[in-house]
């Protein structure tokens, strides 16, 4: 997936905001500590070469819309008090060999997080090592871990339906839901925006960003 060529690792808290009412499920859901990492689907800065001009997840039209945001109230409508912390780990996904976890996530495990959901995927190679790849993102999952045997793990995968070669890894590892129904839809996409760049289109709306939420929503429902 394009996004700015500058560094994307950011650390943003998820506030509580106001937001349409949202229907929530009386299933009890244990979550107080939640983190996401992901790529510019979770969270983008503003790029000039883009022309992105926003800082959310790439490309709905404002912060409330997209799927951390979305996530965060339904999260916080069964516990006022929970916290959403996102950051964009898109370096791990082109430079699976030599991120540095210490550097980038350390902040992130040592919240001892309850629930990690891990929505990546767009931005490995087709021409990736798929076994130093595996053990980089087993390596991944324990540092996440450490210290906190008992973190409940949500694989998302890629919202580009060609991507199966990274979901299968992750699929393999970890629990996992795939997103390529979604991505096989060109309504979830920004393709009607004329005021974005190609690169920025191919990510998902607000129609997709929903989408996206739901689905995780409804896995995580499940998760007792």
């Amino acid at each position: 997936m394009m996004r700015p060529a500058a560094a994307l690792m950011v650390l943003i808290l998820i506030s509580c905001e106001k937001q349409a009412a949202v229907t929530v499920s009386t299933t009890s859901i244990p979550f107080a500590n939640v983190v996401i990492l992901g790529n510019s689907i979770t969270y983008s800065p503003p790029s000039t070469s883009l022309n992105w001009t926003s800082n959310w997840g790439m490309a709905a039209t404002t912060a409330d819309n997209d799927f951390v945001h979305l996530l965060t109230t339904r999260f916080r409508q069964i516990n006022s008090k929970c916290i959403v912390q996102a950051k964009n780990i898109a370096s791990f996904e082109t430079n699976y060999d030599t991120y540095d976890f210490d550097a980038e996530l350390k902040l992130y495990r040592d919240s001892k997080p309850d629930l990690l959901i891990l929505r990546i995927g767009e931005n490995v190679s087709a021409s990736f090592d798929s076994v130093e790849f595996a053990k980089r993102y087993q390596a991944l999952i324990v540092y996440i871990k450490t210290n906190n045997p008992n973190l409940r793990i949500l694989a998302v995968g890629s919202f580009w339906p060609d991507h199966s070669y990274i979901d299968e890894i992750m699929n393999r590892y970890t629990p996992f839901i795939s997103l390529a129904v979604l991505g096989a839809d060109r309504s979830n996409y920004s393709y009607d925006r004329t005021d974005l760049v190609a690169a920025v289109q191919q990510h998902p709306g607000d129609k997709g960003m929903k989408a996206i939420a739901d689905m995780i929503w409804g896995k995580v429902q499940m998760m007792k």
